[in-house]
């Protein structure tokens, strides 16, 4: 096994650990096998079709992560604890920016690989809108979860007025709008109506 195959595996391994215990003690070592397995036939393949696989099973694999912890909140009453309680939730409602935040470093930036995945082209493709779409409206629903402790009746039967909460769901309200009017205006300029040299 070379070093990069070595690392791969062990990048894999550590992405594993990073489920529930319950699952990860169910069903670990088999997608580890199975990860294994399709990368040993993979590898066969030109070094665009490995990395391709490589980026698709460790994506899926964080998605799949994100599903299981997901589940686990769901089904317990942290789910409730956090939408209750002000503090948590004003800080869930701002994490929910942060993909519009990534997403925008790695398009600004040019990362690497990631920004050859979002953009293929020269210009913006169909599923750079598609998630932008996608990370943008995460950003109300960050709101509502910021305000939500404000809607909650307390122990007496009375609501409270939280105004870290309402001040947070309100600045990403207003900071959706102006990022939807904004790059709408620029998609519409730029993309539809190509007009040159708009960026």
């Amino acid at each position: 096994m070379n070093y990069e195959q070595e690392t791969v595996h062990a990048l894999y391994k550590k992405l594993l650990n990073l489920y529930p215990r319950g699952f990860r003690e169910q069903l670990g070592e088999s997608m580890q096998q199975t990860f294994n397995d399709l990368y040993k036939e993979r590898k066969r393949e030109t070094q665009q079709v490995l990395f391709s696989f490589v980026l698709w099973a460790f994506v899926e694999t964080i998605v799949g992560i994100a599903k299981e912890y997901i589940l686990l909140i769901t089904q317990s009453d942290m789910m409730k604890n956090i939408t209750t309680n002000p503090k948590s939730a004003a800080l869930v409602g701002l994490l929910f920016i942060a993909p519009f935040v990534l997403l925008n470093a790695i398009v600004g930036n040019r990362i690497e690989p990631f920004f050859s995945l979002i953009r293929p082209g020269i210009h913006t493709s169909t599923f750079e809108y598609i998630l932008l779409f996608i990370v943008l409206f995460l950003i109300p629903v960050g709101s509502f979860i910021a305000i939500r402790p404000i809607f909650q009746r307390g122990a007496e039967g009375k609501r409270k007025f939280h105004l870290v909460n309402a001040v947070l769901a309100a600045l990403l309200l207003i900071v959706f709008v102006m990022l939807f009017v904004g790059l709408g205006s620029e998609i519409y300029r730029c993309d539809v109506l190509q007009i040159p040299n708009c960026d």
